[in-house]
């Protein structure tokens, strides 16, 4: 047989000149994608981009669960939260945790946070993840475990001690809470959250059949340095958009 691999799956065409076009579409692609990879998401997950610079960012309508966003329920906000392209839009109050951490980092244009099961797991037993397989050396020396209050992050403050608490790293175990990635891209962000989610689900199994052996430092120091860049991050959100396209058609056509 034959004829042309298909590496990427058919999405609705935007001009590619179009930056915030680009980067709306690449948005929903990454909510709906969150939702396929089981990420609790209901209305507490919060997942925002912005253009590289800006003091401006994109969030979706609050109390819409990933996996029903459309092109409708994403907005634009200033940093105040206060949304610039429509009225009586319902903005998430804690995404001055999203912010705090922009406004720290220009090097960051995605943030992404969930409730995912069992980094919220492992967390609720005060612990950071510990690199334990070769996929899940994306996170070597890139996890931060931070030890926030009890109570829902409301105003500037909390933002900003978790952006001083994750310094320049891109991952971040919330303690009795879920996870929180910050990313220069969209593709990296969703997929360092997967991978944070996969390596919890592994230690807590493997937790439970006996003591850790992690591989070697210098073993995932040097992995780490072929799985964390753009290529291998490219690669990476290609697979999951054609996952999403199997699943979800309809939605690469928004």
């Amino acid at each position: 047989m034959t004829g042309q691999i298909v590496r990427m799956p058919n999405i609705r065409k935007v001009d590619p000149v179009n930056t915030r076009d680009k980067l709306r579409q690449e948005l929903l692609f990454a909510f709906h994608i969150v939702d396929m990879l089981g990420h609790p998401s209901g209305m507490g997950s919060h997942l925002t981009a912005r253009l590289p610079g800006a003091d401006t960012f994109f969030f979706h309508i609050h109390n819409f669960g990933f996996g029903e966003v459309t092109p409708a329920h994403i907005h634009e906000a200033d940093f105040e939260l206060n949304c610039l392209s429509g009225k009586g839009i319902d903005i998430n109050p804690t995404l001055h945790i999203h912010t705090r951490i922009y406004k720290a980092r220009p090097d960051v244009t995605c943030i992404l946070h969930t409730h995912a099961t069992h980094v919220s797991a492992l967390s609720a037993i005060g612990e950071n993840i510990t690199v334990i397989t070769q996929g899940g050396a994306r996170l070597h020396n890139e996890c931060v475990l931070f030890d926030e209050d009890d109570g829902v992050a409301l105003g500037k403050q909390p933002g900003e001690a978790m952006a001083k608490a994750l310094m320049n790293k891109s991952c971040m175990v919330l303690k009795n809470h879920g996870l929180l990635t910050a990313a220069s891209t969209i593709p990296a962000a969703v997929i360092l959250a997967d991978t944070m989610e996969k390596e919890a689900e592994m230690i807590l199994l493997a937790r439970a059949a006996g003591t850790l052996s992690p591989p070697s430092n210098e073993g995932s120091r040097r992995t780490k340095s072929y799985l964390f860049n753009d290529k291998m991050f490219g690669r990476g959100w290609t697979y999951l958009l054609r996952q999403l396209a199997m699943q979800k058609p309809q939605v690469m056509q928004m």
